[in-house]
């Protein structure tokens, strides 16, 4: 059995307070007309696929505030990742996501984001996905 130190336990708590006090803006079914699929015959015809995307930040400043000058502007994320989704080609959802993730991350200020992709192409099912972590 591992013994942690005192201070190995305190970094521990410290980063389970911060991820159980993190707040998150959602966009929820961001349509998109994607050009997705692994058999080229698939991926030639654009799809819909929808996005959900959670953006953990800390929300607490703009809410007292009332402050949109603290907070992420959910309509510039939504328009970016529409732009980048709508221009390109990819053969998995799992590269969406992850190129998603990558963007987001890159242009906004967040501890975190979260995306699930789904895709409606698959006979017999409502619809198939991926959701995706990752941090900052």
């Amino acid at each position: 059995m591992v013994s942690l130190s005192n201070h190995s336990k305190f970094i521990l708590r410290q980063a389970q307070d911060e991820r159980s006090h993190m707040d998150y803006i959602h966009i929820e079914k961001l349509e998109c007309r994607a050009h997705v699929g692994v058999p080229f015959a698939e991926r030639r015809k654009r799809q819909t696929i929808h996005l959900d995307i959670a953006l953990g930040c800390d929300l607490k400043k703009a809410g007292k505030r009332d402050d949109v000058r603290a907070t992420v502007d959910y309509a510039a994320v939504a328009a970016s990742v529409k732009k980048f989704v709508e221009s390109g080609s990819f053969c998995l959802v799992e590269a969406i996501a992850e190129k998603v993730a990558e963007l987001i991350l890159a242009r906004f200020a967040l501890k975190e984001v979260r995306v699930r992709v789904r895709k409606f192409s698959v006979p017999g099912t409502a619809g198939v996905g991926v959701e995706i972590l990752r941090p900052s």
